[in-house]
């Protein structure tokens, strides 16, 4: 009888080495923990694709609403207008120049008067401020009626022996003698609500001002005539644009008010047509035939404003001639160097200005009210306009360029101040410090990542600002472009913080750029002989320059796209620096992209054009931010070592 054949076993290290087969609801555990990996690493580029969706649903209708602004703005005469006003501007600038030259020169003569006749209205207003209380009692009993002497006289003797004790308390500038101190001590701890008239001392103090500013407005009559022809010259120019902008801006209403009720007028009439109620129907309907406006009539409000093209011309020519001869007749001497400095600045600008006024009347014959605004012109007004206006009853101007002027050069400033210092303490830290070193570097460095930026505004606010300013003022530091400087809020003092920001993340990845340089490459090198300071600075800074650059890339995104500081600390004066002031501009106070965003967001209405152009400086900001992202990755690829 033949046996059944004994099954094969499987050999017993495929036994213990057999995996063994489980599943979570049919599906392989390691594809489960695959799936999960892979989909958190999609969240990031879903997130991304959210934000970018987000900004362009908001702000992709500002080209074709700042279109229509655009298009009112002309087709209304607010343009025509601007022609002539906007260089008129210019006219403001010069006569301030101007007026400050005239106090400078008049002060070398007036101005001890001035200083002792102000000295003493302060003195005496403080006497005033210590004796309010008895002053304001004995006000009271001498309205009173019918008056109490007793109490009367009760009150006169309290505010005397006040006003003495606070006369006697003064600290008395040393710009009075002995004598008129004691004098004005005995004055002040006279003074009455009965008695109007000043005290016999400043009676002469005033009397002396005025007899030196007669005397200053003498020897300088020359520049103070010209001072006040050149103000004088822009009234009748600026009384016809007045009167035209007057019109214009009626008429920008009424083209504003009809457009807004024809467009509530159609959206009620759609409603109407797809609403199955009768009644609500009829009401609607009923509702659109009531927001019917008065059209408005632009070719002939626009005639009325270009008709008088011939009078603006000939005001304009006027005005040049007026403004010219008051250049001529600006002295050459004036009092001080300063006064002498801003005469020039004046005398170079004003025929510069009679160009500019001339050049703005002979584009008004060119100018057609119809001539429609293109979508490209609107491009250029946004990414190339100068201006950033809001809320004006004129018109709303929104110009790319003094924002991104003011966060560009606040990053430069910080860029260049964090790059030394972020860089040196990477190569110190990962290449000489000794570990004790390493763990007191690395903790103090990488904690400042954790002080909030509202801290820091603070402290730039109270400490930088103040102390910047304090030093500007030193005697032997006034060769320094821009010192002493006049705002303690500016773009050097924002850049100063955001560099102090950027430190940590440019020194982490710059020390882990060094950490991921090839050991075979400092072998090659100590097996060469060479120092540790030409490994360090030829082989292993040169081997990890990739990474360098990418911190100081990543580092420059990390700073434009700081808010806070920038916000609390860099001026927030919406204007392009003045680069002819070369290095001092940093000085100069500015805007950026993030903080406009900050500042104007919260205060406008949802839907506006204001609010596009906020969502729409958004997405060139959130752009820059992928650009220099994409950059620090070329840059990392394009430098990085080859594979040992």
């Amino acid at each position: 009888m033949n046996s059944l054949p004994t099954p094969s076993r499987p050999p017993l290290r495929s036994v213990l080495l057999r995996s063994r087969k489980h599943t979570i609801l049919g599906v392989d555990p390691q594809k489960l923990i695959k799936y999960f990996f892979g989909s958190n690493a999609s969240v990031a580029i879903i997130v991304l694709v959210l934000i970018m969706v987000f900004l362009l649903r908001e702000g992709i209708d500002f080209l074709p609403t700042y279109q229509r602004e655009l298009q009112t703005y002309r087709r209304a005469g607010l343009e025509f207008c601007d022609i002539i006003d906007q260089p008129l501007q210019r006219n403001q600038a010069l006569s301030s120049s101007l007026r400050q030259a005239v106090s400078a020169s008049l002060e070398t003569l007036s101005k001890s008067a001035r200083d002792r006749r102000d000295a003493a209205f302060l003195l005496k207003r403080q006497v005033e401020d210590k004796t309010a209380r008895p002053r304001e009692s004995l006000t009271q009993a001498l309205e009173k009626t019918p008056p109490a002497p007793e109490q009367i006289e009760v009150f006169r003797r309290e505010l005397a022996e006040a006003s003495a004790a606070a006369a006697k308390a003064l600290e008395y500038p040393a710009v009075f003698s002995a004598a008129e101190r004691e004098q004005m001590q005995r004055e002040f701890s006279a003074l009455t609500p009965e008695v109007t008239d000043l005290p016999p001392l400043m009676q002469t103090l005033v009397a002396d001002f005025s007899a030196k500013d007669r005397e200053a407005r003498t020897k300088f009559a020359a520049l103070v005539t010209a001072q006040e022809e050149f103000e004088e010259a822009t009234e009748p120019l600026q009384e016809v644009v007045d009167e035209l902008k007057a019109k214009a801006l009626e008429t920008k209403e009424k083209a504003v008010e009809f457009e807004v009720l024809e467009t509530n007028r159609l959206r009620l009439l759609e409603a109407a047509a797809t609403e199955t109620d009768p009644k609500e129907k009829a009401s609607l309907t009923k509702e659109a035939e009531e927001s019917v406006a008065e059209t408005v009539n632009l070719e002939e409000s626009i005639k009325e404003i270009t008709g008088r093209t011939a009078e603006l011309r000939e005001q304009v020519e006027k005005y040049a001639v007026v403004i010219e001869k008051a250049a001529a007749d600006l002295p050459k001497d004036a009092g001080t160097r300063a006064a002498r400095r801003l005469v020039s600045d004046v005398r170079e600008g004003i025929p510069v200005h009679a160009r500019e006024m001339r050049a703005a009347a002979g584009k008004l014959e060119g100018w057609h009210w119809d001539k429609p605004v293109s979508i490209f012109t609107v491009i250029g007004a946004f990414f190339f306009g100068t201006q950033w206006i809001t809320n004006s009853s004129w018109q709303d101007f929104f110009g790319f360029v003094p924002l991104l002027t003011g966060s560009l050069v606040i990053a430069a400033i910080a860029i260049l101040i964090a790059t030394p210092i972020s860089v040196v303490a990477a190569i110190y830290t990962n290449q000489f410090a000794s570990e004790r070193e390493k763990e007191l570097i690395k903790p103090v460095i990488e904690f400042i990542q954790a002080i909030p930026s509202v801290v820091l505004g603070f402290i730039g606010i109270s400490l930088v600002g103040n102390l910047i300013k304090d030093v500007s003022e030193w005697s032997w530091l006034q060769w320094v472009p821009g010192f002493p400087i006049q705002e303690r809020l500016n773009m050097f003092n924002a850049g100063c913080l955001l560099a102090f920001m950027a430190v940590p993340t440019m020194f982490s990845l710059s020390e882990d750029a060094l950490n991921n340089v090839p050991r075979a490459y400092i072998d090659a090198s100590d097996a060469l002989g060479a120092t540790k300071l030409q490994t360090v600075f030829r082989v292993i800074v040169p081997a990890g320059i990739s990474g360098i650059l990418s911190a100081i890339l990543l580092g420059l995104g990390r700073v434009v796209g700081e808010t806070m500081v920038v916000l609390l600390v860099a001026g927030n004066r919406i204007a392009i620096p003045d680069f002819s002031a070369g290095p001092g501009v940093i000085f100069h106070p500015a805007h950026t992209l993030t903080g406009i965003i900050a500042q104007e967001l919260g205060e406008v209405s949802r839907g506006s054009s204001h609010w596009q152009a906020l969502f729409m400086v958004g997405i060139v900001l959130f752009a820059i931010s992928l650009l220099v992202n994409w950059c620090a990755r070329a840059v990392a690829r394009r430098f990085e070592p080859h594979k040992a």
